[in-house]
């Protein structure tokens, strides 16, 4: 009862899936623990600095704090991969909770040193509690479901923030010594909840057999670690390359900001509790808008309008932040910069980050991190703050606000670069989720023509069925061989034989004039010089056209088994001579025959000659089902010259359907544009019962022919329309009755939905890159959980809103209530696409 209480009341303010609600909350909870702490921490440890150091000191943390954290990054990669996480992260936590006493005693006894150390102790424990934090959302969850949950895991940590900030705006005056002793307390309770996250993990965990145990030890014990390891990780990997620099121009430009903001504060503000108070309540309230910002409008913002826009936003805002206190730097401007900074930052910036680091193999990630979470980042504020120190020379000290814009100018250039940097670590993202998903199978036609040559493997196997049927087409057959360059030792070894007898057939004279009669012995070895040059001085001879001319006649007239069989030599011969041979006149009544297979050599010869005369004769092949494979192929051969001419009979609504759909999958074969534009216009005006027919043949044209387009805005509609089809499927299924249902789903759904899913992605892959849509499809069909989220994520950064839309609701992974809901109110408002 406590859980589904606890899950109702969570899911009216995040979109969150039964089973979710316990470690979501603690996440949640755990976050807002950590981050209190660093907003009582933070406004003490910038009164302080400035009190006894001032602005002009700023630059010499930030340069000090990067190199300690460098030294600091490589102590504590040894120990990451060393030490259980759980222990790690409780032992940080009381690490943090004794030093954080110890700074309060140094702080009351004013050791000169103390600003500097607790500058850097500060900067220490607000990198290593949140990337401990991130780690621990990676582990427990995916691309999609991060993208569902990371707004309400941010939202803990700014709701601490405001706890942090108001407690010490309250208490700066009061108690200004004995400020630390807040964020002792709070941490005490963040390690009772992180320890109880991994007892639930524990509890609600499969036990993993031994092979997981081995690959868990193998990744926990790598060849090298430290930070050098950690560094030349980052190094070798182009997504990790961008993301540092990414982060790099993101710190480097909170430097600016920082220092600006904090000069200006500095010269309204004199007394240490006045600059304590005034950042303590400035802390809390800026915390405000990202907390409901991060709450209600971060995941909403990264789903609607993808994580390329949303990683620009924050840069873009920045840029006119500084260019109003550029013109005005007072400190209006001051708060407005800094609140802008830190509020994206901790929102929107922060969580977008985040989720670029989950597709990254877990080994890769932790070391990652290290490196570019708790390293560049400082690094980033140390270049920040040499470059201030250099630009420090001029003007004057006294001149604060000539500073300032002169800081100004410097953030202008970091800014540019920093949305270049944006938008090449958001494409290289997308690029990083391809690699998460496997390409299981391709079409099976596009497999076989890789790897069989077809037309090859069939003039084999007709040469060889013709030995002993006929040695004259056995003769012809070896002819196409020869021509083609295939008659291989192997082939040879395979269609030799030796004879003592070989029975020549009624058809002797197609390759001598007068009553001798052609009797070739085939030997062990072929001559295929000899035999190419016999066969076309025969067919060259003038002779050999009166000699035929009767012969033809009487063979076309004669109904007997070996009637067929000179029909066959005669049809195959055909073939073998020139367009304008009168004999070749004959070949329509070939193609006419009832012998299947005088027909097929007919077609054969046909598709060498391409006489389009011989095309409606073709056509009519298609609607036998004996006839129709060698129509198929022999039309195909006619290539792009009778593109028009079969779109004509596909568009013929008189004709057989049977027929009509040949004709799409032989457009499909020629794969021209035209073909395309063919099959694209016939959908869009006719469609229906051809709809399956006319989308594979489309895919099969993309498929093979990458350059062929599509138009976006039909195929957009025809989309709209099968999504729309597999709606009201899904709604029919589920208003079936109770039993009519039950006895449905011991088949499964119905198989009609499996076909216009299948039928929407090869349309998606029409206008998109096909490989990237079959990816996701076959992943979505068969893949793990998680291989589905990277699917879904990988269609996110991929199709436009509209289509989003309109597909997730049955792609993405939802109860069938959930997607019955869904499905039933875009029904009563389907979006025109």
């Amino acid at each position: 009862m406590a859980k589904n209480r606890l899950y109702r009341a969570l899911s009216r303010i995040v979109d969150i899936r039964p089973g979710e609600e316990i470690i979501v909350f603690l996440l949640f909870l755990y976050f807002f623990l950590i981050m209190a702490p660093f907003y009582v921490i933070k406004p003490v440890r910038n009164a302080e600095y400035l009190e006894d150091v001032g602005s002009l000191g700023l630059p010499i943390a930030y340069l000090l704090t990067a190199v300690i954290m460098g030294f600091f990054i490589h102590f504590y990669s040894k120990l990451q991969v060393r030490v259980h996480r759980r222990i790690l992260i409780i032992s940080s936590l009381t690490f943090f909770i004794v030093t954080c006493l110890l700074s309060r005693e140094f702080f009351i006894k004013e050791y000169a040193w103390m600003p500097y150390a607790f500058w850097v102790w500060a900067n220490i424990y607000v990198v290593v509690v949140v990337t401990q934090f991130w780690l621990l959302v990676n582990d427990f969850f995916n691309p999609r479901e991060a993208k569902r949950l990371i707004g309400f895991f941010g939202s803990g940590g700014l709701l601490g923030g405001v706890l942090g900030g108001l407690l010490t705006g309250l208490l700066a005056r009061a108690i200004p010594d004995h400020l630390l002793l807040i964020p002792a307390g709070i941490l005490i309770l963040s390690g009772f909840v992180v320890n109880y996250i991994f007892i639930w993990q524990r509890k609600t965990s499969l036990p993993p057999d031994k092979a997981d145990i081995k690959e868990k030890e193998k990744e926990r014990k790598p060849a090298k670690v430290g930070f050098l390891d950690s560094f030349n990780t980052v190094r070798k990997d182009r997504f990790l390359i961008q993301l540092s620099a990414v982060v790099i121009l993101t710190f480097m430009v909170a430097t600016f900001v920082d220092y600006q903001s904090n000069t200006v504060v500095k010269s309204v503000l004199e007394r240490k509790s006045d600059m304590a108070e005034f950042f303590g309540y400035f802390n809390a309230g800026l915390l405000v808008l990202p907390f409901f910002l991060q709450l209600l409008m971060t995941s909403n913002l990264i789903k609607r309008y993808g994580i390329r826009i949303t990683l620009l936003l924050f840069p873009f805002i920045l840029f006119l932040c500084t260019l109003g206190i550029a013109i005005w730097p007072g400190l209006l401007f001051a708060v407005v910069i800094k609140g802008s900074d830190k509020s994206l930052s901790f929102s929107l910036n922060q969580s977008v980050r985040e989720l670029l680091y989950i597709p990254i193999s877990p080994e890769l990630k932790t070391k990652a991190k290290l490196f570019i979470d708790m390293f560049l980042n400082r690094f980033a504020k140390g270049i920040g703050a040499l470059i201030l120190l250099i630009f420090f020379f001029y003007p004057p000290p006294e001149f604060w606000i000539r500073r300032v814009q002169i800081v100004s100018i410097i953030s202008f250039v970091f800014i540019v670069a920093w949305i270049f940097f944006n938008l090449k670590v958001s494409k290289e993202y997308t690029d990083t989720i391809k690699q998460k998903l496997e390409m299981k199978w391709d079409r099976a036609d596009r497999l076989v023509a890789d790897q069989v040559d077809v037309d090859y493997t069939k003039l084999v196997f007709d040469t060889i069925e013709s030995r002993n049927r006929s040695s004259v087409l056995y003769a012809m057959h070896l002819f196409d061989l020869i021509k083609q360059d295939k008659l291989t030792p192997e082939v040879q070894k395979l269609i030799s034989y030796k004879s003592d007898e070989v029975m020549v057939s009624s058809l002797g004279g197609l390759f001598e004039s007068g009553e001798a009669l052609l009797s070739p012995e085939i030997e062990e070895s072929i001559g295929e010089e000899t035999l190419e040059k016999d066969i076309k001085e025969i067919m060259s001879l003038d002779v050999y056209q009166e000699v035929m001319k009767g012969y033809v006649e009487k063979v076309l007239v004669d109904k007997s088994r070996e009637g067929e069989t000179a029909k066959m030599e005669l049809a195959k011969a055909m073939g073998l001579m020139e367009v304008q041979s009168p004999l070749v006149q004959k070949l329509d009544e070939l193609l006419l025959d009832e012998s299947p297979e005088v027909s097929r050599y007919a077609m054969e010869s046909a598709a060498r000659m391409k006489k389009r005369e011989y095309v409606p004769l073709l056509v009519k092949k298609l609607s036998s089902p004996v006839t129709r494979e060698d129509a198929s192929i022999a039309l195909e051969k006619f290539g792009s010259r009778v593109t028009g001419t079969l779109a004509d009979y596909l568009g013929d609504p008189e004709e057989e359907l049977e027929l009509r759909k040949e004709v799409a999958s032989i457009l499909a074969r020629i794969s021209t544009q035209e073909a395309a534009d063919f099959l694209s216009w016939e959908m869009e005006e006719a469609g229906g019962e051809m709809d399956d027919e006319l989308i594979d043949a489309m895919d099969r044209i993309r498929s093979e022919n990458s350059d062929v387009q599509f138009s976006e805005d039909v195929m957009n509609k025809k989309i709209a329309e099968e999504v729309k089809k597999y709606y009201q499927i899904l709604v029919d299924f589920c208003d079936l009755k109770p039993e009519a249902k039950e006895e449905q789903m011991k088949k499964g759904l119905p198989k009609d939905l499996s076909v216009v899913l299948m039928n929407v992605f090869k349309l998606l892959g029409l206008i998109y890159p096909r490989e990237d849509i079959a990816r996701a499809f076959q992943n979505i069909r068969t893949g793990t959980k998680d291989s589905v989220a990277y699917a879904v994520e990988l269609l996110d950064n991929t199709l436009q809103k509209e289509l989003k839309d309109i597909l997730f609701p049955i792609i993405e992974d939802l109860s069938l209530e959930e997607r019955m809901k869904r499905c039933r109110n875009l029904l009563r408002n389907f979006p025109n696409l």
